[in-house]
């Protein structure tokens, strides 16, 4: 082997980088071995998943360092010919050690997982089982794939002249970026919620702490690696479409490189690879190694006790918290129930850092007998109260939690309007067609039937409103984390699932967050509260369609390698609100306490009108169902359509989406206001008018752009309160049914998917212009004021939603009443 003066400094840092950090995992390995089979004299299945894991570690820094000896990290032209099969085996060799090393490393932790949460926590137990079942499935998948990468096998580190198919290992490992992500993330924010709830001496604090830095440093590693995998993926696609045309030193793979990379030249062929690809090694194995030091470090508080034990007490001893914390736990609990003694736990659990000298079982699900009920303790010195019930909430307190729900519906209406630009961009990239671009769409909308009525409504029901929050925010965020490996594809049914399971998300979400807002606060104030908050979302899509033209595609560049950082800021900022959210205290709502304020609302579940058997409440349901399936429906037609009526009169409009966004916007914050002082049924009853009305001129008048612009835009108007206010009203009065009405006014946004495709039907079938098609949306909107007439001449149906007129008969809903009945519906149950 050269000696190391001998490489030039690019070659200099990736051994040096990948030896230290190796090094740095042996010692905490060796730690690690010491404690659990010479101190303690007990080894269990994570220690030997960790031994595997090392040996991995072992061979795919060798794979590096060997291979810097033979040019990785070297242009072509400074390798020797004699070095370049060595080089190109050192690299493959790579390619097969990388997953299992992380497979291994990622088993170790989430068994040491199960084995900390043996006969208690649940979720921690049921998480680890998900993620251990995610993290072995996909490692061996992609160890195959990467194996077998070439055909025959040995073309891919075998510099051959003769045709060949392989997939290129860098978009093999681009797309496995998700499930990397989402494996890392699952692991760090598992133990969390059992964490908050231990009460350690400061130093073991200050060192749990820091392993969580660490773990964090992993993520962020694992980030640089695929900004460096994207780098080597660039560089790679024009290196080969250099060597199709004048052939390359290092070997001349056939094929273009692109797509899916089939046909495309193999591991290490394309001009300059050894330079391009050495960082994201080095990355790679850093990744691996931090990774198994993170997993090390839990287990050394038997070494140092042995070593150091002043790292883990404090000055004075565990006395602080010790001497007290015994007596709380030796005392004989309220509830008759003896907590395990040290004995009990000797040899299961004392071994882990997290748990303290003098409290025998810190993860009970009890609270301390001498802490009030109620109460949670997050780190052992942060008391927070548990809020009352949100039908009981009012003044700061409520504008305290709608300020936090109303991040939901910024978040997703970030969302929304990077999708919208988005799928413009990728049909331009890709050509697709126009059926193919609404189908993007469809499958975002079509999902909110689904995520509504069959995840949204029943965790609502069953777990309350935190957990429909936490739930949603998971499945969003795997949505966004999907788009990566479709974009590195350039795959249109992986953009058809990405839109689907981020729609699928964001439907759970709204589940819980619109009945939030309703209910959180003073019953007559629902529709001020939804309002505003819908336009917060409004904004936040702008921002995001903003940021999209005016930063992300500002150069029209043929790529979505900007869309697809965004996406992976958003999914670590999606982790980091669920957190918040599990963390945060937020009140909630049962069904009998909904019932009871129906009740006192004067609304019972058996009144009827007409005169027949139709309940009022369910009648009213389904007419606000139906309009809003309505509603949505024309609204996304107009989104879609809107720029192509301006298209079909000047070729460069004055106008854009953007402007209509801006006066939907508008809507909602003007009639928020008027909702504290002109009953909801009216308000509704003018904007779906106002939407007839301008819809029928945008599609009626014969005029230039900029004037027909003019009802577009005030049809943008008219329509912006619609949701917000068909919603508050169908939910009023529902008592025990107010969670599925949730579901199903969520279900109704599903129109949005559907109805853009009867509008393009109408302009291809029919061979009409998109200003006729416009049709489709007046009927949408006259079909609409079939709720808005029902309320107003229904006597029994106006009283349901009309509370301006005896307001204070409402504030029985904050009195002694509730109290009362609450308990005795829960003596019911």
């Amino acid at each position: 082997m050269p000696l190391i003066n001998n490489f030039n400094r690019h070659t200099e840092w990736v051994f040096i980088a990948t030896t230290t950090t190796f090094a740095l995992t042996t010692l905490f390995v060796a730690g690690r071995l010491i404690s659990r089979f010479f101190i303690l004299r007990h080894g269990t299945a994570d220690d030997w998943w960790m031994i595997l894991a090392w040996f991995l570690a072992f061979g795919l820094s060798f794979s590096i360092d060997y291979g810097t000896s033979k040019g990785l990290g070297r242009h072509d032209a400074h390798i020797r010919k004699t070095d370049v099969l060595s080089l190109q085996r050192s690299e493959y060799a790579f390619t097969i050690l990388y997953n299992p090393a992380l497979m291994a490393t990622k088993t170790s932790i989430l068994v040491l997982y199960l084995r900390f949460s043996k006969d208690s926590q649940r979720v921690l137990r049921i998480g680890s089982y998900i993620t251990l079942g995610v993290v072995n499935v996909a490692g061996v998948a992609l160890t195959f794939m990467n194996a077998l990468q070439c055909k025959p096998i040995t073309a891919a580190y075998t510099p051959l002249k003769d045709a060949r198919q392989c997939i290129s290992v860098v978009t093999l490992y681009l797309c496995s970026v998700p499930v990397n992500v989402i494996t890392d993330l699952a692991i760090l924010a598992l133990p969390i919620p059992i964490l908050t709830k231990m009460r350690l001496p400061r130093r073991q604090k200050i060192i749990l702490v820091l392993t969580f830095i660490l773990g964090i440093f992993v993520i962020i590693v694992d980030v640089l690696r695929i900004y460096y995998l994207q780098e080597a993926m660039s560089n790679q696609y024009k290196g080969t479409r250099k060597a199709n045309t004048g052939g390359n030193r290092r070997g001349s793979g056939k094929g273009s490189g692109k797509g899916s990379g089939k046909g495309s030249a193999g591991l290490g062929t394309t001009p300059n690879f050894a330079w391009h690809v050495s960082t994201a090694l080095v990355w790679s194995a850093v990744e691996v190694n931090v990774g198994i030091i993170c997993g090390c470090v839990p287990t050394l508080k038997p070494l140092i006790k042995r070593i150091v034990p002043s790292m883990l007490t404090s000055k004075y001893g565990n006395s602080k918290i010790g001497s007290r914390s015994s007596q709380r736990y030796t005392s004989k609990p309220k509830s008759g129930i003896q907590p395990p003694s040290r004995v009990q736990i000797r040899g299961r659990q004392e071994d882990f850092l997290t748990v303290p000298e003098t409290i025998p079982d810190i993860v009970q699900s009890r609270s301390p007998p001498e802490q009030e009920p109620g109460n949670t303790v997050h780190f052992g010195f942060v008391d927070t109260q548990v809020p009352k019930s949100m039908l009981t909430t009012k003044g700061i307190d409520s504008f305290k939690y709608c300020a936090i729900v109303t991040i939901l519906f910024f978040l997703w209406g970030f969302s929304y309007g990077l999708l919208n630009t988005l799928n413009r961009e990728i049909s331009k990239i890709a050509r697709y067609s126009p059926s193919q671009t609404l189908s993007l769409t469809a499958a975002y909308f079509g999902a909110y039937f689904f995520g509504a009525m069959i995840v949204g409504q029943w965790t609502l029901r069953r777990g309350g409103f935190k957990a429909t929050f936490i739930c949603g925010l998971c499945i969003y965020g795997t949505g966004t984390l999907i788009f990566w490996p479709s974009a590195v594809l350039t795959s249109f049914p992986g953009f058809l699932i990405s839109n689907f399971v981020v729609g699928f998300g964001l439907s759970v979400l709204e589940t819980a967050a619109n009945p939030f807002l309703a209910l959180c606060g003073p019953v007559y104030h629902a529709e001020l509260r939804l309002l505003l908050a819908q336009g917060v979302q409004v904004v936040a899509t702008i921002l995001s369609q903003l940021l999209a033209e005016k930063v992300l595609f500002i150069n029209k560049r043929p790529g979505l390698i900007d869309i697809q950082w965004t996406y992976l800021a958003i999914t670590l900022f999606t982790v980091i609100l669920a957190l918040f959210f599990y963390n945060t205290p937020l009140p909630e709502a049962n069904d009998v306490e909904l019932q009871i304020q129906a009740d006192n609302l004067g609304i019972y579940p058996l009144q009827t009108i007409f005169g027949t058997r139709l309940r009022l409440i369910y009648t009213t349901l389904s007419l606000a169902v139906f309009t809003q399936f309505c509603y949505v429906a024309a609204q996304e037609s107009i989104a879609i359509w809107f720029m192509g009526i301006l298209s079909e009169r000047s070729p460069e409009p004055n106008y854009s989406v953007l402007l209509g966004y801006t006066m939907f916007a508008l809507g909602r914050l003007f009639f928020a206001p008027l909702s504290l002082f002109v009953p909801t049924y009216i308000l509704l009853f003018i904007t779906i008018i106002g939407g007839v009305i301008c819809s029928s001129l945008t599609m009626a008048l014969e005029v230039s752009a900029n004037r027909i612009a003019v009802p577009g835009l005030l049809l943008f108007f008219f329509e912006g309160p619609i949701w917000p206010l068909i919603f508050a009203i169908g939910l009023r009065g529902l008592g025990g049914k107010t969670k599925l009405g949730a579901g199903c006014l969520t279900a109704a946004a599903s129109g949005g998917g559907v109805f853009p495709f009867v509008l393009y039907a109408v302009q291809q079938i029919q061979h009409k212009s998109i200003q006729y098609s416009y049709c489709v949306v007046i009927a949408l909107f006259v079909f609409s004021m079939l709720f808005p007439l029902y309320l107003t001449f229904v006597t029994r149906a106006r009283a349901q939603v009309d509370l301006h007129r005896d307001v204070s008969r409402t504030c029985t809903l904050t009195g002694s009443r509730l109290p009362e009945r609450r308990e005795a519906g829960r003596i019911r149950e």
